[in-house]
């Protein structure tokens, strides 16, 4: 009797073995694109510009922060992204990688005093649109975004 049990019990873990086996592989099937990816949807994102002030002479040493709106929830908030300077020649860079969005404020912050002239702080918008996303991968990359821009800044008066 025992013997017979002993086999039947076999008998049925070679059956769910088997059962088990062939679901597995069934499961690795790749015929569905993107059903086993992990991470998040991400792009690539450039804005380069130049920062002059009135006379159209180019402004150094300023702080340029890039922040990235999402909307989730009801809501919308930004996140900052690392501050960068600019240059000698006005110019800047911001290089970062982030969550798709439409919508990026640049943030021009006088913070070296009068040392190059004292200017009012300004920010300008960009609008982001699908046709900007370049290189769409059609899975969590959304492709790269490169854009250009230019800042004029307003000198400061003395009674401010």
């Amino acid at each position: 009797m025992k013997k017979n049990f002993t086999t039947l019990l076999k008998s049925i873990n070679w059956l769910l073995t088997s059962i088990l086996t062939l679901l597995g592989y069934s499961a690795c099937d790749s015929s569905e694109p993107g059903a086993d990816m992990y991470g998040s949807p991400h792009a690539n994102f450039t804005i380069k510009g130049k920062v002059v002030n009135q006379e159209n002479k180019p402004v150094p040493d300023l702080e340029i922060k890039c922040l990235v709106e999402h909307r989730g929830d009801n809501r919308s908030w930004f996140d900052t992204i690392p501050p960068v300077s600019t240059t000698q020649a006005g110019t800047f860079t911001c290089q970062f990688v982030e969550f798709p969005t439409d919508n990026l404020r640049i943030i021009a912050t006088d913070v070296d005093g009068d040392l190059n002239g004292s200017y009012e702080k300004d920010s300008i918008d960009i609008a982001i649109s699908n046709d900007d996303y370049k290189g769409d991968k059609g899975a969590w990359f959304k492709g790269s975004v490169e854009k250009e821009i230019n800042i004029t800044l307003k000198e400061k008066t003395d009674h401010e």
